[in-house]
């Protein structure tokens, strides 16, 4: 959940979507919904996949080509040999679909290639191969069985857990409401149309090394290189940059307590509750957008973007979405928020914000939205993210975003009429693309990255021969004022 001191708050703070358009903007008076969990209804999941099948045009575009080999024949009957019955026929759907040779991942390897390593290789200490091989293949079938729901911690291993780390678990983290719906929406998105990367992440998060490492571009979550090594510092991240500026590494790894979590869900889940593989995949995501802060015990945070305890901003979301996915995005805020959070109208109209989410659905991605509750005098008491997957009319004309929610409980996508979701999207993640020609986004907090690239520009006056390469122990200190644990500064060879 997305609370009220972080959404009333933001305007100040992230994109804001501008528009050439000279018509006042809208004001939304007396809304009579305050919730649009209300309005929903449950549609079946085959539509979840005839809208966005995991396998897809757009996705295959970008896939190497991909040969059925005696090996991948040996780590199929492998894999089967060691799940349920009810999990082979899952595993069998995904065969069926094209999807276990689907090599969408960062570093090109196939789900079926991931899948091989979850049974084949380590796992760490507490966590169960099978049940993890399992779990992973589960959400692959069907992402929207992916749930954001805190499991409760017994008393008995709470107690256990206090006797190991020396440190009491508050009685409130035994059972947590939990407020990790942004990462949960991107962890269903990255199932939906990346499911060689869910898999590569389900096998790097429960393996030995307990992370998983990104290569990209900095092009793809910055405008430009001095932005992008703002970004990587402020968000106190683990990276090593490449020999091309415009290359890094990025290491996404669960907070140390995560694996505690992880441990209880393998042993006590009930129905409805996070999988190990939920428990850790929002756990990364959650951590690394929250400057490493993340606690999974408490689903608190710290870290300097986010006044708030709890949740993301939609700028330290929007960020995360960048990395995870690779592809550059602006974080478009729709509603116009006073001070107290009321809502005083809008950045764009309405129509205008339809046109976002179906050219980018045109584009083969799901849209991530945050959206807010409103009380009946505008007043905003608290938000959701959830993700549009599709739109479709009724004979009627009117029109529905199918949408998958990871807190209602619900295996399958749903449907909410544009008419009750629009006037209450807050913010969604853009790309360039599905903008229209005629918008301008402003980003206010870019004043930041200004003061940065001024102190950056002094430092090379000062020092000259120093200039950003791919951190090495062995040379040069680190220039004095610009350095971080995480960004490297030294010398040339």
């Amino acid at each position: 959940m997305q609370n009220i001191s972080e959404v009333s708050n933001i305007n100040n703070n992230y994109y804001i979507l501008n528009n050439n358009n000279k018509e006042k903007p809208q004001v939304l008076k007396n809304p009579n919904n305050t919730s649009v969990n209300q309005n929903l209804k449950s549609v079946n999941a085959d539509i979840l996949r005839a809208y966005h099948p995991a396998f897809t045009a757009f996705w295959n575009s970008g896939e190497k080509e991909v040969k059925t080999t005696a090996d991948s024949k040996l780590q199929f009957d492998i894999i089967k040999s060691k799940v349920d019955k009810k999990t082979a026929k899952q595993l069998d759907s995904l065969q069926q679909r094209g999807i276990l040779q689907n090599n969408t991942s960062n570093d090109g390897s196939t789900v079926l290639e991931n899948l091989y390593k979850i049974i084949s290789e380590p796992r760490i200490q507490g966590l169960d191969e099978k049940l993890i091989l399992s779990e992973t293949i589960k959400a692959l079938d069907n992402p929207c069985s992916i749930t954001q729901k805190f499991g409760d911690i017994p008393d008995n291993v709470a107690d256990e857990i206090t006797k190991e780390t020396g440190e009491k678990i508050p009685e409130f983290a035994k059972k947590v409401i939990s407020s990790s719906c942004v990462a949960a929406s991107m962890e269903f998105n990255l199932a939906d149309r990346c499911p060689a990367e869910f898999a590569r992440f389900a096998a790097g998060l429960t393996g030995q090394n307990y992370s998983v490492d990104k290569n990209i571009k900095i092009s793809d979550f910055s405008e430009n290189f001095t932005e992008g090594i703002w970004k990587l510092r402020e968000f106190n991240t683990t990276n090593e940059l490449g020999k091309n500026w415009d290359e890094v590494t990025l290491r996404l790894q669960p907070d140390r307590n995560a694996i505690v979590r992880a441990r209880v869900q393998t042993s006590y889940k009930d129905p409805g509750e996070r999988s190990c593989i939920d428990v850790l995949m929002q756990s990364a995501i959650l951590n690394f957008a929250s400057q490493n802060s993340y606690n999974s015990i408490t689903d608190e945070r710290t870290g300097k973007f986010n006044p708030d305890k709890t949740g993301l901003t939609d700028f330290e979301k929007n960020f995360a979405e960048q990395v995870i996915f690779e592809t550059p995005k602006y974080s478009v805020v729709y509603q116009n928020l006073d001070e107290n959070g009321v809502l005083k109208g809008y950045n764009c109209t309405q129509e205008e914000t339809k046109q976002h989410i179906l050219k980018s659905l045109e584009l083969g991605q799901n849209v991530i939205i945050g959206y807010t509750h409103l009380s009946t005098d505008n007043h905003v008491d608290g938000g959701h993210e959830i993700t549009i997957v599709g739109y479709e009319t009724d004979k009627n004309g009117k029109g529905s975003f199918i949408c998958n929610d990871t807190d209602d409980g619900i295996d399958e996508v749903i449907k909410i009429s544009e008419e009750k979701l629009l006037p209450l999207i807050h913010h969604a993640g853009i790309s360039k693309e599905a903008l229209n020609p005629d918008d301008i986004v402003v980003s206010p907090w870019r004043e930041y990255v200004e003061d940065f690239q001024n102190l950056l520009a002094e430092e090379r006056q000062n020092q000259p021969e120093y200039r950003m390469y791919q951190y090495n122990k062995e040379k040069e200190p680190e220039i004095k004022g610009l350095s971080s644990p995480m960004v490297r500064y030294s010398t040339t060879a």
